[in-house]
Protein backbone atom coordinates (compact mmCIF):
# COMPACT_ATOMS: atom_id res chain seq x y z
CA UNK A 1 0.00 0.00 0.00
CA UNK A 2 1.37 3.71 -0.63
CA UNK A 3 1.50 5.82 2.13
CA UNK A 4 0.35 9.38 1.99
CA UNK A 5 2.05 12.05 3.51
CA UNK A 6 -0.80 12.84 6.21
CA UNK A 7 -0.65 9.04 6.73
CA UNK A 8 3.26 9.87 7.67
CA UNK A 9 2.69 12.70 9.58
CA UNK A 10 0.04 10.45 11.70
CA UNK A 11 2.98 7.38 12.21
CA UNK A 12 5.44 10.33 13.32
CA UNK A 13 2.54 11.48 15.96
CA UNK A 14 2.03 8.21 17.06
CA UNK A 15 5.48 7.60 17.34
CA UNK A 16 6.25 10.99 19.18
CA UNK A 17 3.48 9.74 22.08
CA UNK A 18 4.92 6.36 22.07
CA UNK A 19 8.61 7.70 22.80
CA UNK A 20 6.81 9.67 25.54
CA UNK A 21 5.31 6.97 27.04
CA UNK A 22 8.63 5.18 26.67
CA UNK A 23 10.39 7.77 28.49
CA UNK A 24 7.65 7.72 31.09
CA UNK A 25 8.48 4.23 31.76
CA UNK A 26 12.06 4.88 31.60
CA UNK A 27 12.06 7.63 34.54
CA UNK A 28 9.59 6.03 37.15
CA UNK A 29 11.30 4.63 39.86
CA UNK A 30 10.19 1.45 40.22
CA UNK A 31 9.14 -1.63 38.27
CA UNK A 32 6.23 -0.44 36.13
CA UNK A 33 3.90 -3.44 36.57
CA UNK A 34 4.58 -3.83 40.26
CA UNK A 35 1.27 -3.10 41.40
CA UNK A 36 -0.29 -5.28 38.39
CA UNK A 37 2.25 -8.40 39.08
CA UNK A 38 -0.28 -10.36 41.60
CA UNK A 39 -3.32 -9.25 39.70
CA UNK A 40 -1.54 -10.57 36.42
CA UNK A 41 -0.29 -13.90 37.83
CA UNK A 42 -3.54 -14.50 39.68
CA UNK A 43 -4.74 -14.26 35.35
CA UNK A 44 -2.90 -16.64 34.29
CA UNK A 45 -3.00 -18.86 37.37
CA UNK A 46 -6.78 -18.96 36.50
CA UNK A 47 -6.04 -19.26 32.63
CA UNK A 48 -4.21 -22.16 33.49
CA UNK A 49 -6.92 -23.78 35.57
CA UNK A 50 -9.13 -23.72 32.42
CA UNK A 51 -6.67 -24.58 29.82
CA UNK A 52 -3.98 -22.33 29.24
CA UNK A 53 -0.71 -24.32 29.18
CA UNK A 54 1.86 -24.26 31.82
CA UNK A 55 4.31 -22.80 29.58
CA UNK A 56 2.06 -19.51 29.58
CA UNK A 57 3.91 -18.12 32.74
CA UNK A 58 4.38 -15.08 34.49
CA UNK A 59 7.69 -14.87 32.68
CA UNK A 60 6.27 -15.91 29.49
CA UNK A 61 3.97 -12.90 29.64
CA UNK A 62 6.67 -10.72 31.08
CA UNK A 63 9.40 -11.67 27.80
CA UNK A 64 6.77 -11.53 25.39
CA UNK A 65 5.93 -7.99 26.58
CA UNK A 66 9.58 -6.91 25.40
CA UNK A 67 9.21 -7.89 22.44
CA UNK A 68 5.45 -6.78 21.91
CA UNK A 69 5.97 -3.60 23.11
CA UNK A 70 8.59 -2.61 20.50
CA UNK A 71 6.55 -3.94 17.56
CA UNK A 72 5.07 -0.70 17.15
CA UNK A 73 8.04 1.51 17.11
CA UNK A 74 9.29 -0.67 14.24
CA UNK A 75 6.41 -0.47 12.19
CA UNK A 76 5.15 3.55 13.08
CA UNK A 77 9.36 4.23 12.25
CA UNK A 78 9.06 2.73 8.53
CA UNK A 79 5.67 4.39 7.89
CA UNK A 80 6.71 7.20 9.12
CA UNK A 81 10.08 7.94 6.93
CA UNK A 82 9.29 5.90 4.23
CA UNK A 83 10.96 2.10 2.79
CA UNK A 84 14.27 4.07 1.50
CA UNK A 85 14.71 5.49 4.88
CA UNK A 86 13.60 2.36 6.82
CA UNK A 87 17.45 1.23 7.77
CA UNK A 88 18.31 4.44 9.12
CA UNK A 89 15.29 4.28 11.26
CA UNK A 90 15.13 0.92 12.32
CA UNK A 91 19.17 1.36 13.21
CA UNK A 92 17.85 4.38 15.29
CA UNK A 93 15.27 2.44 17.11
CA UNK A 94 18.11 -0.23 17.88
CA UNK A 95 19.63 2.43 19.48
CA UNK A 96 16.74 4.39 21.57
CA UNK A 97 15.74 0.41 22.50
CA UNK A 98 19.24 0.29 24.28
CA UNK A 99 18.82 3.29 26.05
CA UNK A 100 15.53 2.56 27.24
CA UNK A 101 16.93 -0.76 28.72
CA UNK A 102 20.00 0.68 29.98
CA UNK A 103 19.07 4.60 31.23
CA UNK A 104 17.33 3.25 34.32
CA UNK A 105 20.77 1.20 35.54
CA UNK A 106 22.20 5.18 34.91
CA UNK A 107 18.93 6.30 37.06
CA UNK A 108 18.92 4.00 40.28
CA UNK A 109 21.75 2.55 42.07
CA UNK A 110 19.59 -0.94 42.38
CA UNK A 111 18.83 -1.52 38.53
CA UNK A 112 20.49 -3.94 36.52
CA UNK A 113 20.13 -4.09 32.84
CA UNK A 114 19.21 -7.11 31.14
CA UNK A 115 20.67 -8.33 27.64
CA UNK A 116 17.97 -10.51 27.50
CA UNK A 117 15.66 -7.62 27.69
CA UNK A 118 17.23 -5.64 25.31
CA UNK A 119 17.67 -8.85 22.44
CA UNK A 120 13.60 -9.06 22.91
CA UNK A 121 13.22 -5.35 22.61
CA UNK A 122 15.36 -4.91 19.24
CA UNK A 123 13.63 -7.97 18.46
CA UNK A 124 10.15 -6.31 18.60
CA UNK A 125 11.37 -3.41 16.83
CA UNK A 126 13.07 -5.23 14.13
CA UNK A 127 9.16 -7.28 13.43
CA UNK A 128 7.63 -4.30 13.74
CA UNK A 129 9.82 -3.22 10.76
CA UNK A 130 9.56 -5.82 8.58
CA UNK A 131 5.72 -5.92 9.01
CA UNK A 132 6.04 -1.98 7.98
CA UNK A 133 8.61 -2.12 4.82
CA UNK A 134 6.31 -5.53 3.26
CA UNK A 135 3.51 -4.18 3.80
CA UNK A 136 4.57 -0.75 1.89
CA UNK A 137 5.10 -1.24 -1.97
CA UNK A 138 7.87 0.06 -3.15
CA UNK A 139 8.27 4.11 -3.89
CA UNK A 140 7.34 5.49 -7.14
CA UNK A 141 10.46 7.31 -8.77
CA UNK A 142 8.35 10.76 -8.26
CA UNK A 143 8.00 10.00 -4.38
CA UNK A 144 10.92 11.46 -2.16
CA UNK A 145 9.83 9.23 1.05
Amino acid sequence: MAVSARARGWAAILLAAYAALAVFVLLVPRPIDRGFTPWIRWLIASGQQHGLPDWFDYEFVEYASHTLLFVPVGLLVVVAVGRRLAWLAVLAALVIGAAVEFGPSLLEDGHVASGLDLYLNEIGVLAGAAIGYWALEPAAASDPG
